[in-house]
C-alpha cells in the first residue's frame, strides 16, 4: 500500500522534481504552495495544498487537509534548501530580514509543533479504539549552500551556485539545524513519532538533483521501516548524509 508524504518548505514549481522523486517511490504526495488552489493537480497525482508559513492556524489547516485527502500522514519532509532561499532573499534589507524570519524559520517551527501535537492525539485516539499504531516519520532535511564567509576563504566557490546564501539565510539555516536537533532530543522517547535528521551540501552527488534527493529520502525511510527497534538517542541526533544507506548508518 502506498504511503502518504507531505513535503513542506520548498514551493512549486521549484520543488516539482523533489515531489516527482517521491512519487516514483510509490508515495501519495502532497506539497505546499501559496498560490495554487488546494483542488488543483498540476503534476500527475501530486496534490498541492495552501500554506501561509507565518501562521499557526495555517499549519493546522494544512495537516487536517492532508489527512482529509490521504486519510493519514505517514511521512513529512521539512525541506530547507539554502540556495532556494538565497535566490529569494539575497538583499540585506529590513524587509528581507522579516520575510526570511517568517519563511525560512517561523513557518517550520509552527508546522513542527502542530505536527507533533496531531501525531500525539492520533496515537491516543488509535489506542483508545484498539487500532494498530503506525508511527509517522518527521524528516528535517537541509541542503546547504555556500555563503559569503566560505567564498572569502575560497573564491572559486562563487561559480558553484547562481546565488550564494546571504547572512539572513545562513542564520536561518543554523537555526533550522539547532531547532531540528533539539526536537530530536526531546521526542526521541516518544512512541508516536520518529525524527530523522538528513543533510546534503552542494557537492553531494545524491543532492545534485532534487529528483534523486527525493528518491533517496524515500528509500531511506523504507529501509527504516525494516528495523526491529527504534533508533537510539545517538542515532536520532546524528545527521544522515544524503546517499547513505540505513544499514550502513547503523554500524557507526
Amino acid at each position: 500500500m502506498s504511503k502518504s508524504i507531505l513535503i513542506a518548505g520548498k514551493y512549486l514549481p521549484e520543488a516539482t522534481n523533489f515531489a516527482d522523486g517521491a512519487e516514483i517511490k510509490m508515495r501519495n504526495v502532497a506539497i505546499t504552495d501559496p498560490k495554487i488552489s488546494k483542488d488543483n493537480v498540476p503534476v500527475s497525482n501530486i496534490k498541492t495544498l495552501p500554506w501561509s508559513r507565518p501562521s499557526p492556524v495555517a499549519a493546522r489547516s494544512l495537516i487536517l487537509e492532508c489527512e482529509r485527502i490521504f486519510g493519514n500522514i505517514d511521512e513529512v519532509v521539512l525541506y530547507f534548501d539554502e540556495s532556494y532561499f538565497a535566490t529569494k532573499f539575497h538583499l540585506l534589507t529590513m524587509q528581507n530580514c522579516s520575510q526570511t524570519l517568517d519563511d525560512a524559520l517561523l513557518g517550520y517551527q509552527y508546522l513542527t509543533l502542530e505536527l507533533l501535537s496531531r501525531f500525539e492525539k492520533t496515537s491516543e485516539m488509535n489506542a483508545s479504539l484498539g487500532k494498530p499504531q503506525v508511527v509517522p516519520k518527521l524528516v528535517f532535511l537541509i541542503k546547504n549552500s555556500v555563503n559569503e564567509f566560505d567564498i572569502k576563504k575560497n573564491p572559486a566557490l562563487r561559480t558553484e551556485l547562481p546565488a550564494p546564501s546571504n547572512a539572513f539565510v545562513a542564520a536561518a539555516a543554523a537555526a533550522f539545524v539547532a531547532f531540528a536537533e533539539n526536537i530530536a532530543a526531546v521526542y526521541n522517547s516518544k512512541e508516536y513519532v520518529e525524527i530523522i535528521l538528513a543533510n546534503a551540501d552542494f557537492e553531494n552527488e545524491t543532492a545534485k538533483t532534487d529528483n534523486s534527493l527525493g528518491q533517496w529520502i524515500c528509500d531511506y525511510l523504507d529501509e527504516l521501516d525494516t528495523k526491529k527497534k527504534r533508533l537510539s538517542l545517538k542515532q536520532e541526533l546524528s545527521w544522515v548524509k544524503a546517499g547513505s544507506k540505513f544499514s550502513k548508518f547503523l554500524i557507526f
